[in-house]
């Protein structure tokens, strides 16, 4: 990897590590969502960087894609799991990383932790996507709990936050290998028992697709501002109404460009009975000293 891109993502990573910082400070019972994912957006930006996709804060059975409404009044109860999923983009070059809060000690929390300390362990050129999965899935099986299987951890590159390989939570025969200069996040996903996520009829963040011609303006104006100012990462709904987009007027907009293809949505995803889900996850640039930039 050339020298430049890697301060990029290195870069990427210390801010990522403040914004995780704050967050761990600020977050406590009674405190609005949306209050805390403003925190750490205004924090990755004046850091220099730019959020790679809305604040992901999805609490207890919800797994990943809850981003706080413009309007949110959702706050932090008590022993809630509230997990923290953040994403910064330097110049495209992208730190992805995520954790769990509780107000209260919970075991899903260290096993998450440790799964992910399991996984990077193992990293090195030539090692294999099934081998990762094992390493991640042992402590996770030693405790006693499980994984969500349908969710994994996936590479990264330049403006792209899931780059087509998928990284399993769960031993798999992949044998696809690392190699050098590989940019990869894990993310486990930990439940009492083994479960899976189904997508719900809740959707606050989008992504660009491709130019359609349409008729609204303020739909013109979405595909603009998703094409050029978000350079075709996911965006939050709310973030169109800072744009002066009026909450009905981005509503039909987005209606209408889903309608054409021109943007896809990334609907809340929730596990299927509803079990409590704790999640960690690093990005790390392998090698044969692998670097986790998130830390």
């Amino acid at each position: 990897m050339e020298r430049k891109i890697m301060e990029k993502y290195l870069k990427a990573g210390r801010i990522g590590a403040r914004a995780r910082e704050l967050a761990l400070k600020i977050a406590k019972p009674g405190l609005n969502i949306l209050e805390l994912a403003q925190a750490v957006e205004d924090l990755i930006i004046k850091s220099g960087g730019r959020p790679a996709f809305p604040v992901n804060i999805s609490i207890n059975e919800l797994a990943a894609h809850y981003t706080p409404k413009a309007d949110e009044t959702r706050v932090i109860k008590p022993g809630e799991l509230v997990k923290i999923d953040m994403g910064i983009e330097v110049e495209g070059y992208i730190g992805d990383l995520a954790f769990t809060y509780c107000s209260e000690k919970n075991p899903l929390i260290d096993a998450a932790n440790k799964a992910l300390a399991s996984g990077i362990r193992v990293i090195r050129p030539g090692v294999t996507v099934g081998e990762m999965g094992r390493a991640i899935e042992k402590p996770v099986k030693d405790l006693g709990l499980g994984v969500i299987v349908n969710l994994t951890g996936h590479n990264l590159d330049r403006y792209i936050f899931h780059g087509g390989l998928s990284i399993p939570n769960v031993a798999n025969d992949s044998g696809h290998a690392l190699q050098d200069g590989d940019v990869i996040a894990l993310e486990p996903f930990i439940s009492e028992s083994n479960g899976r996520v189904e997508e719900t009829g809740v959707t606050e963040i989008y992504q660009y697709i491709q130019d359609r011609p349409v008729r609204l303006a303020s739909a013109r104006k979405i595909l603009q501002l998703s094409r050029d100012k978000y350079h075709g990462l996911p965006f939050a709904r709310r973030w169109l109404v800072k744009e002066g987009i009026t909450p009905l007027g981005v509503s039909l907009a987005l209606k209408q460009l889903e309608a054409v293809n021109a943007i896809k949505p990334h609907p809340v995803l929730k596990e299927i009975s509803n079990k409590k889900i704790a999640q960690a996850e690093h990005t790390i640039i392998v090698g044969e000293k692998p670097i986790v930039i998130t830390e």
